[in-house]
């Protein structure tokens, strides 16, 4: 059984794990049978103003992506009167997904909707190799994300809920330090309102979510009242001023479903220029310090009881096989240039 958890003893870049460490609270992470060694994602979808009703697109969407092992439906609120609602699907097998992306259904749902007026489409796709990936979930019997594929679980782990533990859990750490090399993303074809663009080496790029339908009504309170403000807060700085922290783009999506209903879950989906980036801002930017001191005064009364789900799935990506399509869409969406 194949695990992204695999920690490296032999390492060229020593672990940041402090001698001795004892978390404050349990983590668990996915593992994947042998054979599979990557996941695909393609995330889909709509730009619009706020009022308009795009399930009806979804659901069209929905169908042409049938393929997929998994299809999250997400909104968000863009700012300046803009949503986002896609569809974020997830294949064990590459050419599976190319197979999608390329069929006949695709192109002609592509083609529909890139000729039509009031909104624009975004496709963003990559290829996660399993050893520049990780995931961490609070507790043992849930599955998020490409997670909902995964063979089992193991844990509790040690590293983690240290500053340093994303990077010691995603396997080719111990060799290469992940960097960007100067390079930034490459605006390689633009025609009017259509552009697409392909990622550097080392694009990172984080989900993380939370799942409180299982909460009673006093975990619900506490995450309603206290932990999802300054949650909202982090994600709406990423969102207008990721700039400073060099962040591409930030949407804070709540999964929905084929009828627009919300399912309480929600999720953060965060393009960084580097890992390193990611780990600036969550070490050291008030924001997330918010979003992590506040999680940590509470999830320790609850221990093994702590019914809200978190969970994140973090990947540095290589610069094959990973890129994005834009049309009619806001400069500064996604990995699009402002």
């Amino acid at each position: 059984m194949q695990t992204n958890k695999a920690i490296p003893t032999n390492r060229s870049y020593p672990l940041r794990m402090p001698k001795g460490w004892e978390p404050p609270v349990p983590a668990w992470s996915s593992t994947f049978v042998d054979t599979q060694t990557s996941v695909s994602m393609a995330l889909v979808g709509f730009q619009h103003p706020a009022g308009m009703d795009v399930m009806p697109h979804m659901a069209e969407l929905h169908a042409v992506l049938e393929s997929a092992e998994i299809c999250d439906l997400l909104t968000s609120d863009a700012g300046g009167g803009l949503h986002e609602t896609t569809c974020v699907a997830y294949w064990r097998n590459q050419g599976a997904a190319k197979a999608t992306m390329s069929s006949g259904a695709y192109t002609a749902f592509w083609k529909k909707h890139i000729d039509a007026d009031g909104y624009g489409v975004i496709k963003e796709c990559v290829n996660i190799p399993f050893n520049r990936t990780e995931t961490l979930f609070s507790g043992p019997v849930y599955g998020h994300g490409y997670s909902q594929m995964r063979e089992g679980i193991v844990g509790p782990i040690p590293h983690h809920q240290y500053w340093g533990g994303m990077r010691d859990r995603i396997p080719l750490s111990a060799h290469d330090a992940l960097e960007a090399n100067g390079s930034s993303v490459c605006v390689v074809e633009q025609s009017g309102n259509h552009v697409v663009v392909e990622a550097h080496e080392n694009l990172c790029i984080i989900r993380s979510g939370q799942d409180w339908s299982n909460c009673d009504d006093e975990q619900l309170s506490e995450y309603i009242d206290t932990i999802e403000p300054t949650l909202k807060a982090g994600m709406a700085f990423l969102r207008d001023q990721g700039d400073e922290v060099n962040c591409y783009s930030c949407r804070y999506m709540k999964d929905i479903a084929l009828d627009g209903s919300n399912l309480r879950r929600s999720c953060g989906i965060a393009y960084f220029r580097t890992m390193r980036d990611l780990e600036n801002w969550s070490e050291h930017h008030p924001t997330h310090l918010e979003i992590f001191n506040t999680f940590l005064s509470i999830a320790p009364r609850y221990g093994p009881n702590l019914q809200l789900q978190l969970w994140h799935e973090v990947s540095v990506l290589p610069a094959t096989d990973c890129s994005a399509e834009y049309v009619n869409c806001r400069p500064g969406t996604g990995w699009m240039p402002t």
